[in-house]
């Protein structure tokens, strides 16, 4: 596997929060922090990671000013550890999402890892199942949370 790892959402969040399975995702991303592997985002699950971390540590789910900092210094801390932030090809993202029920921010992670010849880093759900291109496809937790 040349193409290193596009994380998804998920994975990130499991990471951050230490969900089931962040262990491998952790495992991951240590091999992009130590320049053993090139590691992804798109920044469309970028856009995802910071508007779910804002809402977790805002108050009652609701984001703060405070929770938007947290956030955006979670996102710049992993870019400072070598996970690049990237945009995907909109039209193959699109036709990865026509083709199926893949929310549009994991159609975006799919079409970059088809680009970059990655392995996609992805959770339970079954979005990734069935997919209109063929991406080599890790699974970091058996159960969705």
């Amino acid at each position: 596997m040349s193409g290193g790892y596009v994380f998804d959402t998920e994975a990130i969040i499991a990471f951050l929060y230490n969900e089931p399975g962040h262990e491998a995702v952790a495992e991951l991303l240590d091999e992009v922090f130590t320049g053993d592997a090139d590691g992804f985002l798109t920044e469309t699950n970028a856009s995802e990671v910071f508007y779910l971390i804002a809402r977790f540590e805002g108050v009652d789910d609701v984001p703060t000013d405070a929770s938007l900092r947290e956030a955006d210094r979670d996102i710049r801390a992993l870019e400072r550890q070598g996970l690049e932030l990237e945009a995907a090809d909109w039209r193959l993202a699109a036709e990865v999402k026509a083709d199926g029920s893949i929310s549009l921010a994991d159609a975006y992670a799919v079409a970059l890892a088809r680009e970059r010849d990655a392995t996609l880093v992805a959770g339970a759900d079954d979005d990734f199942d069935e997919l209109r291109v063929e991406i080599d496809l890790y699974r970091f937790r058996e159960h969705g949370v």
